[in-house]
């Protein structure tokens, strides 16, 4: 289940420094490979390039808060006006975020901005031109205390210009998404068949999705691969049911689809540093 994200130590964009100016109108910050607590509200467009994959829980506006990961080489977009809250765990690298405050200024017209409008927030935009200014501004302007103005107004002028261009693709040649609605229903589903084998052909017969897809789906969602994800989730109901419960182990392996008692005591080991017998005891 989605939990709400949690209160500590909220800062905004501030704790990465003092705005960096590259021209009259844009502003821009670099972060760091730590992990952080973002609450922003944008007063205009931003724009981050995500070196590193940062897994988060994230809030927009007053949505629920749920676990997103922001893969590596993409960019994401924060419209004017919306308010960011992300709780970044698990930084590998940190990102590039310009601010767009006056578009006009570097002769990006209306219609330029057209794709981005009405985007909403969106993240993981991912296309080769993306991926090479990410690379070059990676290799340029990383440990580069003070960067050339005319050189990151020429970046962030590209970069805005292939955001656009990447939104404004027909659906179609995007690739498939789970919707918040679509995630919570494939939560419910690994739940209701927890206690048996889970094979990836059914989840993606279930959601009408390619094989593929699914995978590239949860990975973009959970930041963990499915196989990964279904066994969090084994391991979960197992805590719950040891906790909770009377029930022998070899008998809450085998509720929670578990090929044997020994199967899951390896996998509590590995993942929970713990085994069942020892989790039993622990008290909340």
């Amino acid at each position: 289940m989605r939990e709400q994200i949690s209160t500590r130590d909220w800062r905004g964009m501030e704790q990465f420094g003092a705005p960096f100016s590259g021209a009259p109108g844009l502003a821009y910050w670099r972060s760091s490979a730590r992990p952080y607590t973002l609450d922003y509200t944008a007063t205009s467009d931003t724009i981050c390039l995500v070196f590193g994959h940062i897994v988060t829980q994230t809030q927009y506006d007053d949505k629920p808060a749920r676990q997103l990961a922001f893969r590596s080489e993409t960019a994401s977009f924060h419209p004017r006006g919306g308010r960011l809250r992300v709780d970044a765990t698990n930084v590998s690298e940190g990102f590039l975020a310009f601010s767009y405050v006056d578009t006009s200024g570097q002769g990006m017209g209306r219609d330029a901005l057209a794709p981005l409008q009405h985007a909403g927030n969106r993240e993981n935009i991912g296309a080769e031109g993306i991926r090479h200014l990410i690379r070059y501004a990676r290799a340029r302007f990383m440990g580069v205390a003070h960067a050339d103005p005319w050189e990151m107004q020429c970046l962030s002028t590209l970069v805005y210009v292939e955001v656009a261009q990447a939104l404004s693709r027909p659906a179609s040649r995007r690739p498939p998404r789970l919707t918040d609605a679509a995630f919570d229903r494939l939560e419910a589903w690994i739940r209701d068949h927890i206690d048996s084998t889970i094979a990836c052909a059914d989840i993606a017969r279930e959601f009408n999705m390619p094989l593929r897809a699914v995978f590239d789906a949860v990975k973009e969602r959970t930041g963990q691969s499915l196989y990964r994800y279904v066994v969090e989730r084994r391991l979960d109901a197992a805590m719950h049911l040891l906790r909770e419960s009377d029930m022998p182990i070899c008998d809450v392996a085998a509720a929670c689809g578990f090929a044997s008692q020994q199967h899951m005591t390896t996998l509590f080991s590995q993942r929970r540093g713990m085994t069942p017998r020892r989790a039993r005891s622990v008290k909340l």
